[in-house]
């Protein structure tokens, strides 16, 4: 009798300790099932955050342990669907979180509280719409003043919602909790800013949709630099399967360029390949074949690059939407492509032209492209947009990246740097990005993105 008084008394804790772990993570159901983004933060793990440096950002308080939110659960970060990047944190005590922005009316960084269906909201530094009910805070923007009744109506969804219609119930889920790190991702590639995309898409069928190709990763901060461990992956099955084989053309980078990446460039990207493959990859990815458009109107781009065999660094000092301007330096195999340059003079396209500027060096000008390129004595591929650039692309930087960012390159198989310091001005998310990342990390000035 005993035993079984035990056994009951044993099922009993055991059904209470399921049943709270379930309410635990029903914050979770106020995440849209169709973000196209989502990062999960430990806030006890991640050693950026273990004094919740991104609530004391968000909310402007020092007294989190009475502001409502329960610092025991993980953050999300989202984006949704329409473009727009949120926050969502379980609410532990509605009364408190009310008395914490009650007191940010005070301090002139937040609107009043309304009410609306049972969800109080407030608007957070005349962007970020904020709302929350017992069991969730949802703070959602940039959204202009003029659209914050549209949002606060799409939240008011989001916080009733239940789990069918949640980010718990997708596939994008599922893959983030089986991602074991203190910060993980799991991303549509389409969730990136414009100009990144390309990269990540290389080795996905060419009719495929950026919304089906996924990138899943771990985050870290050191010095500055965030890390980002990540994979290209996708749930269909024809796309996967091209994407794994395609993993398979990338060797270790012996970090032959990595010294020749000065410290201002906006992008780069490092690899180890044999050019006969990899040219597939580059033919099916309508990004980067409208990134060499210009120069391969006159240039035979696709056999210069089946003749690289070791190490290719594409690098972008600098970007905008009427200047493009890209060095590429690699090692070849052989240079018997310089025997069409001939060619190439007679085919020029009108306005165009090409001209000797060194022993086995030819620049082309159209009046809009500049690409000046070569083969040196030791038979490597150098290029840049004008003649001096060409030339540093394949030596040393009198003012090289830091030797930590070296060395990371040179673990990797295919490595993309980004300093965040060249983006000036506004650039699309960037700016938001920025903005969103400091709270968490501190100021960073480079994101690495690291093929595993």
């Amino acid at each position: 009798m005993k035993m079984k008084k035990q056994f009951i008394t044993f099922l009993t804790v055991l059904l209470v300790f399921l049943l709270s772990s379930c309410s635990n993570s029903d914050y979770l159901n106020s995440i849209p099932r169709n973000s196209t983004a989502i990062v999960e933060i430990d806030m006890g793990e991640v050693s950026g955050v273990k004094n919740k440096t991104i609530l004391k950002a968000l909310l402007h308080v020092t007294n989190l342990d009475e502001s409502g939110i329960d610092l025991g659960s993980n953050i999300f970060l989202f984006e949704t669907v329409d473009g727009n990047l949120g926050l969502c944190a379980r609410v532990s005590d509605a009364g408190d979180l009310e008395k914490t922005f009650n007191e940010l009316v005070k301090k002139g960084t937040c609107t009043e509280l309304k009410e609306r269906q049972g969800v109080r909201f407030s608007m957070m530094n005349n962007a970020w719409v904020a709302g929350f009910n017992d069991r969730a805070l949802l703070v959602v923007g940039p959204v202009a003043i003029s659209a914050r009744t549209e949002m606060e109506g799409k939240l008011t969804t989001f916080l009733s919602q239940d789990e069918e219609h949640s980010i718990k119930s997708s596939p994008m889920f599922d893959k983030l909790d089986s991602i074991s790190a203190p910060i993980a991702m799991v991303a549509q590639v389409q969730a990136l800013p414009e100009k990144f995309i390309a990269p990540f898409t290389l080795g996905a069928p060419k009719d495929s949709d950026p919304s089906q190709v996924l990138i899943a990763a771990e985050m870290s901060v050191n010095d500055g630099c965030l890390d980002i461990q990540g994979t290209t992956f996708s749930f269909n099955r024809r796309i996967e399967e091209s994407l794994r084989q395609s993993a398979h053309v990338y060797r270790t980078i012996k970090g032959r360029y990595v010294d020749c990446l000065p410290e201002g460039a906006m992008m780069a990207m490092f690899m180890n390949v044999d050019g006969s493959q990899y040219i597939d990859l580059l033919r099916r990815n309508s990004g980067f074949q409208a990134l060499l458009a210009g120069v391969n109107a006159a240039i035979d781009m696709d056999n210069i690059i089946k003749s690289v065999d070791g190490d290719l660094a594409i690098m972008i000092p600098t970007m905008s939407d009427d200047d493009l301007r890209i060095s590429m330096s690699a090692e070849l195999a052989h240079s018997k492509w310089l025997a069409d340059v001939s060619y190439w003079k007679q085919s020029c396209p009108e306005g165009g032209r090409i001209t000797d500027w060194g022993p086995n060096a030819y620049s082309y000008l159209n009046g809009k492209t500049s690409f000046f390129f070569g083969v040196s004595p030791d038979n490597q591929f150098y290029s840049g947009s004008s003649a001096e650039e060409a030339k540093r692309s394949i030596v040393p930087s009198k003012n090289p990246t830091s030797a930590l960012l070296r060395t990371k390159i040179k673990e990797g198989k295919v490595v993309m740097v980004v300093n965040l310091q060249a983006f000036g001005g506004d650039e699309g998310m960037l700016p938001t990005l920025k903005n969103l990342i400091r709270p968490v990390f501190g100021d960073v000035n480079t994101i690495v993105y690291s093929m595993k």
